[in-house]
């Protein structure tokens, strides 16, 4: 699997999980599925899911009269970039930053809290 060297933007987050999620597929499959009311045009998806594969993320290969599209990276892959190229930019590479921001910006509950130190007390004993 490649590294993912670029942010994803909103619509190619949608495009990507929607991918993952059915391993390949079809501009008009994505198009379909995530736009059934036709918010958004089939040509404005295909740009889309064509910059994914210069970019390196997706694979083309054509099938037929289609091009069926495929993920080149996982989806914790990206999700690991995202978080780290976050935390890199935003909290001067700090983890512990952005988590005393997350936990300080938002209302937690009780249970949020708990399953945070639940967290916390497995990562320790895997670093013991």
């Amino acid at each position: 699997m490649k590294k993912v060297k670029k942010f994803f933007s909103e619509m190619e987050w949608l495009i990507m999980k929607y991918i993952w999620k059915n391993e390949k597929a079809t501009v008009r499959e994505v198009w379909d599925g995530l736009f059934p009311n036709r918010e958004k045009a089939y040509t404005t998806v295909q740009t889309y899911m064509d910059r994914l594969v210069l970019k390196g993320i997706l694979s083309k290969k054509k099938i037929g009269p289609v091009n069926v599209f495929k993920p080149l990276i996982t989806e914790q892959a990206a999700m690991k970039f995202a978080a780290e190229n976050l935390v890199s930019r935003a909290f001067n590479g700090s983890f512990g930053l952005l988590a005393t921001y997350l936990i300080d910006s938002r209302h937690l509950s009780r249970e949020d809290l708990a399953e945070i130190k639940q967290l916390i007390a497995q990562k320790e004993k895997e670093l013991s």
